[in-house]
């Protein structure tokens, strides 16, 4: 008899579902569902280090919430701009900030570092409906209508919260890259056990003051970490476009009149092609030049539009090692800024997320969006990304109508 009660209301529910399912599309965009967000951003914290190392906080908000397998980052897989896309929900060709630094053409100087976003962030777009944002050293946000604090950790968290109660707070950890960088992914067990427990902490203090079930989060990264120390394919790239009859400059006292290139290496090398420098003939001889380096792929204007990059922005001609490669070795640390390391992490728990589940794509354009249907906020038109409903409880009166 239940069983038959249960069947008939699931049938009812999903009838009502399929009638009416532009109003509950409507009604979800209304419905608040955290009384807070909490958006932990961990620098170039590659997904395996999940697997890697021991980290129980971090763990349990996972299996308390949903896990994203194939989360992406933008490209190029470097800092600035994909800060940038996830604080704004844009794509680099939107945003304006290409990468952590730029050749100007307009004033044919490297520009860095860069800070003219050119779409609103998260904070702004709070302000605009009279919601409250706390930053805890972020390096974007300075005067973006959020409350500034200059370190992160559990103290500044807690400050930060009783002093102000917002609505979104947004916790940038560092750390996790500089050590990247230093040591490589190999060597993070000290810093991301620190990280940990300082997650750890931020949980029992939200438990312990009755705010841990209206709180959700979302754990994120930029971008991942590899190690420095693979089979290299190009060491000595500039040089050797040099010998082959390119002028190239890597500084601003190196631009000159004559120069054709200027280039920027931050992990794979982007190059700029100088006004007047280049007729077709003489750019293609460059593409082929550079597509007979081995085990490299070679980015021109199709390719970088398709990845939602801006040619004028971030260089004509982008230079990549392809997986388990470097264009040139290092000296034992890691390194970003190539397409093996856009893989990201990313993972919702808490208040309004679905349990215990694991997801497969996700990007990180998506965040944004997804903190303000979290805050029962609409989607503002410049957004790229969408909301992770796959992640998203249905509102409560929806799941009791569904029996859920």
């Amino acid at each position: 008899m239940k069983l038959g009660t249960s069947v008939i209301g699931l049938t009812v529910g999903l009838l009502l579902v399929a009638a009416f399912g532009p109003c509950i599309a409507q009604a979800k965009a209304k419905t608040r569902y955290a009384q807070r967000v909490v958006l932990i951003l961990l620098d170039s914290f590659s997904p395996h280090y999940m697997a890697m190392y021991d980290l129980p906080n971090l763990r349990k908000l996972a299996n308390e919430g949903v896990w994203y397998t194939r989360a992406q980052g933008v490209f190029p897989s470097n800092t600035t701009a994909n800060h940038t896309s996830i604080l704004t929900g844009a794509y680099p060709d939107k945003t304006g900030i290409p990468n952590n630094s730029r050749y100007d053409r307009s004033l044919g100087r490297l520009r860095s570092p860069l800070r003219d976003i050119q779409v609103p962030t998260l904070p702004e777009m709070l302000a605009d409906h009279d919601l409250v944002t706390v930053e805890l050293a972020h390096f974007l946000l300075e005067g973006r209508e959020a409350i500034s604090y200059k370190t992160h950790g559990p103290a500044s968290f807690i400050e930060a919260l009783e002093t102000h109660d917002p609505d979104l707070i947004i916790y940038l950890d560092m750390d996790v890259d500089t050590q990247g960088h230093r040591l490589g992914p190999y060597g993070m067990r000290d810093v991301l056990s620190k990280t940990d427990s300082d997650i750890g902490e931020i949980l029992d203090y939200l438990d312990q003051h009755g705010k841990l079930e209206s709180t959700s989060f979302i754990v994120a990264s930029d971008h991942g970490m590899m190690e420095n120390s693979l089979p290299e394919t190009a060491p000595g790239l500039l040089g050797d476009l040099r010998q082959a009859g390119f002028s190239v400059a890597t500084t601003n006292q190196g631009i000159r009149p004559d120069t054709d290139l200027v280039a920027i290496t931050a992990g794979s090398t982007f190059l700029y092609c100088r006004e007047g420098r280049f007729d077709q003939t003489r750019f293609d001889q460059l593409v082929a030049w550079l597509r007979a380096i081995p085990d490299t792929d070679v980015f021109a204007e199709e390719d970088l539009l398709a990845r939602h990059a801006d040619p004028y922005a971030v260089g004509d001609i982008v230079v990549a090692p392809r997986p388990g490669y470097v264009l040139t070795k290092g000296r034992g640390g890691g390194m970003h800024g190539v397409p093996e390391t856009e893989h990201t992490t990313l993972l919702l728990s808490g208040a309004g997320v679905q349990k215990g589940l694991v997801q497969g794509r996700a990007r990180t354009v998506d965040i944004a969006p997804t903190i303000l249907h979290l805050l029962g906020l609409e989607i503002p038109k410049h957004i790229d990304g969408e909301v992770l409903r796959d992640a998203i409880q249905l509102p409560l009166g929806w799941r009791r109508l569904l029996g859920l």
